[in-house]
């Protein structure tokens, strides 16, 4: 993709990534297909998501392993655990993992348990 182009979303109010020189902004990912919520619990909810967000890294020509900072927002903190091991599957270099947020979030859109966001560095 060329640089600051957009991978866009279904939606028409935000693309999926935006990519700035070196950098890759990913749009917040969740588990949902076709209007409809894939998987009932974390561990399945976390594996969507987080693969719908590397097919777009791979689109890049990157990996998880660039992800520099990720944003995780749970609708309920009892989950951390589950997600916490789910994630670190996605993870070859566990020495350099990328900064991250995690935020508890009473409300999410259709109920769903988990929703992603993540920067990625994608130079030298």
């Amino acid at each position: 993709m060329p640089e600051n182009e957009s991978t866009q979303s279904p939606e028409p109010f935000y693309s999926m990534s935006r990519r700035a020189g070196d950098t890759l902004y990913l749009s917040g990912f969740g588990p949902v297909e076709n209007g409809q919520v894939v998987g009932t619990t974390i561990e399945e909810q976390t594996v969507f998501t987080m693969d719908a967000m590397k097919a777009v890294l791979e689109s890049e020509g990157a990996t998880w392993d660039n992800a520099v900072r990720v944003n995780v927002f749970l609708l309920d903190m009892a989950d951390r655990d589950g997600f916490n091991a789910t994630y670190m599957r996605y993870f070859e270099n566990k020495q350099r993992m990328p900064t991250r947020r995690l935020i508890g979030a009473g409300d999410m859109f259709l109920g769903i348990l988990v929703e992603i966001d993540a920067i990625a560095y994608l130079g030298d």
